[in-house]
C-alpha cells in the first residue's frame, strides 16, 4: 500500500504541471524611457535607414523600420525619440511625426 501512496503525489504533480504553460522568462523586464521630439536633416541614406543631423550638430541613425519609406538626402524629419533610461529593452525607439521635402 505504501508504493501506491507514493505514486499518487507524483501523478498529482505531473497532472498539475501538464495543465500549466511552460515557464517563459520575462524578456527585457520593466523599462523606462525619456521621450523627446527631435528634428533632423537627412544627410545619408542606405537601404536599411537614414542618418540625420539635428540641432547642435547631433548625428543619429534611424532604421528603416521606423521610417516606413526611405527619405531623400536634404529632407527634414520630425520624430518622437524614446531613449532607454532603465532596463534592457530596445535602446532607441523612433516614431515619424512629419517629413518635409528638402
Amino acid at each position: 500500500m505504501k508504493r501506491i501512496t507514493g505514486f499518487v503525489p507524483a501523478f498529482a504533480l505531473f497532472g498539475l504541471a501538464a495543465c500549466h504553460a511552460p515557464f517563459e522568462p520575462m524578456v527585457g523586464g520593466p523599462c523606462t524611457y525619456d521621450t523627446s521630439i527631435v528634428e533632423g536633416t537627412v544627410v545619408y541614406v542606405e537601404e536599411s535607414g537614414a542618418r540625420l543631423k539635428g540641432k547642435n550638430e547631433e548625428v543619429f541613425w534611424v532604421p528603416l523600420e521606423y521610417l516606413g519609406t526611405l527619405p531623400e538626402v536634404g529632407d527634414t524629419l520630425t520624430l518622437q525619440r524614446e531613449l532607454i533610461t532603465e532596463g534592457t529593452c530596445t535602446p532607441e525607439i523612433y516614431t515619424l511625426l512629419s517629413e518635409t521635402d528638402g
